[in-house]
């Protein structure tokens, strides 16, 4: 009569040689990783709004600000963004990807639309709102 027992498979050397491998390459990829330290972009001056440029939306999508304002385009994306300020027409921020642009207006009191001049990109969504007070 034959065992119902199941049997126990075992693990070949190869497979268990590519198992241990696979850890030491996972926790120094963990190592190299926290010795990265924080991230490496600069300092943004006091006051400075950043505003981040993704496809197709910029981060944040309402903004207040106080007459003056100073604002940090960083395109996040993988293609050219801008920032432009609806009925102004002598503002433009400009960045290719992972560049930053960075440039101040006076603004009159109201609200502005902010958004992507590139051609789709607005009508894709990428706008956002400034209130000056």
């Amino acid at each position: 009569a034959r065992s119902m027992a199941p049997r126990r498979a075992n693990a070949s050397p190869a497979v268990l040689v590519a198992i241990i491998i696979g850890f030491v390459v996972a926790v120094v990829l963990i190592i190299f990783v926290a010795l990265q330290g924080g991230d490496d972009t600069p300092p943004v001056e006091p006051g400075t709004t950043v505003v981040t440029a993704t496809e197709f939306a910029y981060s944040p999508t309402r903004i207040a600000v106080d007459g003056g304002a100073t604002f940090l385009l960083r395109n996040e994306g993988a293609v050219y963004h801008d920032l432009r300020i609806e009925g102004i027409d002598d503002f433009s921020l400009e960045a290719l990807p992972d560049e930053d642009a960075t440039g101040s207006i006076e603004l009159e009191v109201g609200t502005y639309v902010l958004f992507c001049s590139v051609p789709g990109h607005r009508d894709a969504g990428m706008v956002a709102e400034l209130q000056v007070s």
